[in-house]
């Protein structure tokens, strides 16, 4: 699998560059440090970098210090003492549609709740900073003992050690996104991957509504774009206030969820809105695919193709999904709409499913494409991965391209700036599909064959790979992939398990994350091969030591 002669071997005593502490309250973010991490490692060079791409995509915000928060958001869960439970901003991952009881809580456990933790604070927040450049990059910590603050710099540290010192993005460390040192550090603007609650007080280069709101599946369907047709159902209000309803509510407030014996307005309201949207979902026609408004990792979506599978729909609604969707609107988020529920088409024999990467900038003059990869997803929703090849990146930007000007057309009519994560759906040009709605763009209607299923307006899993295309394109390796792993090893005997590889520059840790409770490590590594087929064997060599991690 490695080619040593391709190798570029500098030596790997590195000093990672961070913003220096000015002891600020709530903060926590290291001076210069000195990391020997495993010999032999290759520098890994990206071609572009977030910050390179939001100075390009913004003049007129290019000489401001804007920092990225990167850690996910999730509205089941508190994910720290400093990382509360987010209830105006509503974001439904898999944590927020597990299934239990009607009136039992989320079924998560101590430690599945741990590992969440790991996942949103630690791990994909690191990935996206691997790719931010020289900017602020705000990093939480897993829990305030000093134990976890050393290790979750470390392990942060340490994956950054191998970009040259120009790319390494500059770490600030602090408890949660109510405590960002924004005077101490200098910081203008933030651009965050999902909206937390706790920053709508700061200065964001997006609002944090419109970025909301342009990330929900609504918005998508209403767009103009070229999306599968779709119902949607709407909730009536909100339940109100748990102290002034009845007795039961009053007695369960330190709950969000409404009871089931709620024998007040709560409990009236739920039943009217729950019955409204069991018995449109018995009505609809099949197949169909089922979508929360807001959701991520493809959590919250049902594919619908037999009675069989809309039972078990609404089972696991009426298994305590629904309660917890709609217990979650509040009079802060209903005009949000937070809850709504759609029903879309399902796209009939697709013959590709991409994956497409793009920068949106503030003039219409200029668009920066990025990549289109392929996905590989659990169930045909849950995404676990996406590979590329970049000699066929010149031809799919040509495919591709009318649809990607129009996306970023429409999210520039919202002065959204910034990275977007698009999969689409291609059908066979032969076949007509009577159920999918037409979109005429044009007289030879180019775009009828695409379906835009998912659109995220932030960055995404496969955004790491155009921006190593010369990291691996220079080492003979046309294929390329990201996904994450969890692994029964610590980083170092997973990187000597795979030494050749890692010595080559085929495999690139992008985050890593070790359990201080446990043997486990969770990661994220991105592996280049020469081909497709020489890229699934590879991958196939890492997942026979991993396993896979959904979100």
């Amino acid at each position: 699998m490695a080619h040593p002669a391709s190798a570029c071997k500098p030596p790997h005593a590195t000093t990672i560059r961070s913003i220096p502490d000015d002891s600020c309250p709530g903060t926590w973010s290291p001076g210069a440090r000195t990391i020997f991490s495993t010999p032999d490692l290759p520098t890994v060079t990206l071609d572009a970098t977030l910050a390179d791409l939001y100075r390009r995509a913004s003049p007129k915000n290019a000489h401001k210090h804007i920092a990225q928060v990167t850690c996910p958001v999730n509205s089941a869960v508190q994910l720290s003492v400093n990382i509360p439970r987010n209830t105006k901003y509503l974001y439904q991952d898999s944590a927020f549609n597990e299934v239990e009881r009607e009136d039992g809580p989320n079924a998560s456990s101590a430690e599945s709740e741990r590992e969440l933790a790991m996942k949103y604070i630690a791990l994909v927040p690191q990935r996206d900073a691997f790719i931010s450049g020289d900017t602020a990059v705000v990093l939480f910590t897993v829990d305030e003992s000093q134990e976890q603050k050393v290790h979750c710099r470390r392990e942060a540290e340490t994956t950054f050690s191998v970009l040259p010192e120009k790319q390494r993005p500059n770490l600030v460390f602090c408890l949660g996104p109510a405590e960002l040192p924004v005077k101490e550090k200098r910081i203008d603007l933030i651009v965050c991957k999902l909206v937390h609650d706790g920053l709508e007080g700061y200065d964001l280069l997006v609002p944090p509504e419109t970025l909301w709101l342009i990330n929900t599946k609504e918005a998508l369907a209403n767009s103009g774009l070229p999306t599968p047709r779709c119902d949607i159902i709407e909730v009536d209000g909100c339940g109100g206030e748990a102290h002034l309803c009845c007795a039961v509510c009053q007695g369960e407030a330190d709950s969000f969820l409404i009871p089931v014996k709620c024998a007040g307005l709560r409990g009236k309201w739920f039943t009217k809105q729950s019955l409204k949207i069991y018995r449109e979902l018995s009505a609809h026609s099949l197949p169909f695919v089922f979508k929360n408004q807001q959701a991520y990792g493809g959590a919250g979506t049902y594919l619908i193709r037999t009675e069989a599978d809309r039972e078990k729909l609404l089972r696991d609604l009426q298994g305590g999904i629904l309660r917890r969707l709609l217990s979650s609107i509040t009079h802060a988020n209903k005009h949000l709409r937070p809850a709504t529920i759609l029903l879309s088409d399902l796209v009939d024999d697709p013959i590709g499913n991409y994956g497409l990467s793009f920068f949106v900038t503030d003039d219409d003059s200029e668009l920066i494409f990025l990549a289109v990869t392929e996905q590989i997803l659990h169930e045909g929703r849950i995404w676990l991965g996406s590979t590329i090849e970049y000699s066929r990146q010149d031809e799919l930007r040509r495919k591709f391209g009318k649809l990607v000007k129009d996306m970023a057309s429409w999210l520039r009519s919202y002065n959204y700036v910034g990275p977007v994560g698009v999969d689409v759906l291609e059908t066979a040009a032969t076949v007509e599909n009577s159920r999918m709605e037409q979109f005429k763009h044009g007289p030879a209607d180019e775009l009828a064959n695409f379906h835009v299923v998912d659109l995220n307006a932030r960055t995404s899993g496969q955004l790491c790979l155009p921006l190593l295309r010369t990291h691996f394109t220079s080492r003979g390796l046309d294929s390329a992939s990201s996904f994450f792993i969890r692994v029964w090893k610590k980083r170092e005997a997973f990187v000597r398990a795979f030494q050749e590889d890692f010595e080559a520059g085929r495999i690139c840790i992008l985050s890593w994350y070790e359990d201080l409770e446990s043997d486990m490590s969770l990661g994220n590594v991105a592996v280049g091969a020469e081909d497709l087929n020489r890229l699934k064997e590879d991958m196939q060599r890492i997942r026979g030591v991993s396993e896979e991690v959904t979100f």
